[in-house]
């Protein structure tokens, strides 16, 4: 009973629509970014089209997470989904200020290990659901620690970046559909894995 009355509550909230197409949008933008990678494998020897690849990269990732902040506007998480739509759009910008591989590579570390801090934070405050929080922080932990360790070889490492903008593109994909972690405002948080749109009792 209690299943079936929280998902028309759930289904009818605007907000979580709102947050599903958002988050839709950014699958598609990194599954798009990550084919685009893999079938342009013979021109990753240059080392500007690599910076533009990953420019325009986070430059979706930075508008699409920009769309899920005003999804979010009226939740607790909203202000840490400004800040990860920020650092996209920051990491664009300096990769392509960047002028060696070990400069692009520490951008794209340091972006990635944002991702892990706030996915991490806004777990632990429970404004998002695990099944969406943990995938983001292991697999952005994963790059982080890869992009380092051959930040030398730009090639390597935007293979790596691809790798993860398929993968991460997947689980996004499906977490968009899993919208639990939108709260109906300020004051009225959830706690981690509740049901954000159930009645009030």
């Amino acid at each position: 009973m209690t299943d079936a009355t929280h998902a028309p509550a759930r289904s009818g909230n605007p907000e979580s629509g709102k947050l599903r197409v958002a988050r839709l949008l950014r699958a598609g933008a990194l599954l798009i970014a990550g084919f685009a990678i893999a079938f342009t494998a013979p021109l990753h020897a240059d080392a500007a089209f690599d910076r533009w690849m990953f420019a325009v990269t986070l430059l979706a990732i930075g508008v699409t997470t920009t769309l899920e902040f005003f999804a979010l506007r009226s939740t607790p998480a909203s202000g840490l989904v400004a800040v990860r739509a920020a650092v996209a759009l920051i990491a664009a910008a300096a990769v392509l200020a960047s002028g060696s591989a070990p400069d692009t590579s520490l951008v794209i570390s340091a972006w990635a290990a944002a991702s892990v801090v706030i996915a991490v934070v806004r777990v632990t405050r429970g404004s998002q659901a695990r099944a969406v929080a943990v995938p983001s922080a292991l697999l952005s932990g994963l790059l982080a620690v890869l992009v380092l360790m051959f930040r030398d070889d730009l090639i390597a490492v935007i293979g790596f970046f691809g790798a993860y903008a398929i993968v991460r593109g997947v689980f996004l994909g499906i977490s968009a559909f899993d919208t639990r972690e939108v709260a109906p405002s300020e004051g009225n948080a959830t706690e981690p894995g509740a049901d954000a749109f159930a009645p009030a009792h």
